[in-house]
């Protein structure tokens, strides 16, 4: 089953169950999709274009949790983390520290020599194309630091 269509079937399952929270959070999801689609001018949806709009609103929501904690609005604060737990449902499987670390090792292994700040670069991009979805790009950016 693509993933828009298991997006889809789990936005109907939770509005005939009534859960508002998985609902809502499926509803902005699919509303961020549809807009992914309308920028690309693209025929059928792709699971790859599904995947980033799905990071997208994990980075969003993460965000959004970071600045409702300094504002002090726990209330807000448990709404975002709960539909941020649904949402990253559909993201592939992260890996560990130790994946990510040989992951690293074998994108810097592939690329050329030049300066450290070039090397990360280039190293972001071959990881977020390889491995999309699959790590914190904080965590990344901390193994490349410690690499290059």
């Amino acid at each position: 089953m693509k993933l828009i269509e298991q997006i889809n079937a789990d936005y109907i399952s939770a509005f005939k169950a009534k859960d508002a929270v998985t609902k809502s959070a499926l509803s902005g999801l699919k509303a961020k999709i549809q807009d992914a689609e309308k920028a690309k001018h693209a025929g059928p949806i792709t699971d790859d274009l599904v995947l980033k709009a799905i990071i997208s609103a994990v980075k969003t929501r993460s965000q959004s949790i970071a600045e409702y904690e300094k504002a002090g609005r726990t209330d807000l604060v448990n709404t975002e983390k709960a539909e941020l737990k649904v949402i990253e449902k559909y993201l592939p499987a992260q890996l560990n520290p130790e994946e990510l670390r040989s992951a690293v090792l074998e994108v810097l292994a592939s690329l050329p020599e030049g300066p450290a700040q070039k090397r990360i670069g280039m190293a972001t991009g071959a990881m977020n194309k390889k491995y999309a979805g699959q790590f914190d790009n904080a965590n990344l950016q901390e193994v490349l630091k410690e690499l290059v």
